[in-house]
């Protein structure tokens, strides 16, 4: 079933650091490709974190199998995250499915 296309800004949730509404996916993303105004994001593309060192972020762990945005997997509001989380925001005008 197609889900809503995520961009930069839109929201992650982790489950290591459970801080409603999340926090969002962070640039550079895909530039070249706007989705409701905004960079979309990709498979690989980080999101901001603020669970244990080393790092700051959180990476997108999956995407669409079908959809392929800069030769990545478009991301989607659902598709989950390194450390376990998932996307939990996207653009409603844009679904994206596979």
């Amino acid at each position: 079933m197609p889900q809503p296309a995520a961009r930069i800004g839109d929201m992650h949730m982790c489950p290591m650091t459970p801080i409603p509404p999340g926090l969002p996916i962070i640039p550079p993303c895909m530039i070249n490709v706007l989705i409701g105004k905004r960079p979309a994001a990709r498979m690989t593309d980080l999101c901001a974190c603020i669970g244990p060192p080393p790092a700051n972020v959180d990476a997108i762990l999956k995407g669409s199998m079908t959809v392929f945005i800069g030769k990545l997997p478009a991301a989607r509001m659902g598709d989950p995250t390194f450390k376990g989380g998932a996307i939990t925001t996207g653009e409603f005008t844009v679904l994206i499915g596979g």
